[in-house]
């Protein structure tokens, strides 16, 4: 949590008043959220805030802040989001389920800045990706085909897979990363593959390590 934190509070340095501010999705970014609640209110800031789910619109709106939907901005000045996984090439999110918002929202925006704790930095092999359901099927032959195993994300409080709030399922697929950039493609063009969790545009990657924060830039 203590990592978590001084991220967050980093993070907040790159709000300035009048911006529009993307919000990602899961623990540290709720902690950014709290934490750019409480400066908006104190310094009566001008601040418009589009989410990247139904639970930071909720979140975000419950702590007071201004939530306006993607259509009615013309850009987004800084978008803040965590991750699963990163490094300096790539990082790997979708662990919430929200990577699709959370690409579109990131990648708008002017600055993509990425917050993680510590943990964060080992490596991970699972890649999320949000596929139609109609075609979680032939998509996963497609990668099984291509050697990379995969299964479809099924959900512990409901009965069936994971649905996103865009009504698409979730698969985990399993592969080593050696192109970030070119396997990013390769995966989207698959048909009836709706995005995937390899993020390889963004601005910068603050990490908690201890009691400072490390920036990582590509």
């Amino acid at each position: 949590m203590k990592e978590k934190l001084i991220v967050a509070k980093e993070a907040l340095k790159y709000v300035k008043d009048g911006m529009v501010v993307g919000l990602g999705s899961g623990s540290t970014a709720k902690l950014f959220i709290e934490l750019l609640a409480n400066k908006v209110k104190k310094q009566k800031l001008s601040i418009k805030c589009v989410p990247t789910s139904y639970d930071t619109e909720m979140f975000a709106i419950e702590c007071g802040l201004d939530v306006v939907p993607l259509a009615s901005v013309k850009k987004i000045d800084v978008a803040v989001d965590g991750a699963d996984y990163v490094c300096r090439e790539y990082v790997i999110k979708g662990g919430g389920g929200a990577l699709a918002r959370e690409k579109i929202v990131g990648y708008f925006a002017d600055e993509f800045i990425i917050v993680v704790d510590s943990s964060k930095t080992r490596k991970s092999s699972k890649v999320p990706i949000e596929v139609l359901p109609f075609a979680y099927s032939t998509v996963m032959k497609e990668l099984e085909k291509n050697k990379i195993p995969c299964s479809l994300r099924m959900s512990k409080r409901k009965l069936g897979p994971v649905v996103t709030d865009n009504g698409n399922f979730l698969l985990d697929a399993s592969m080593e990363i050696e192109n970030a950039k070119e396997t990013e493609k390769w995966l989207n063009s698959i048909p009836g593959v709706f995005e995937n969790g390899i993020f390889t545009k963004f601005s910068k990657i603050l990490v908690g390590e201890g009691n400072r924060v490390e920036v990582l830039t590509q």
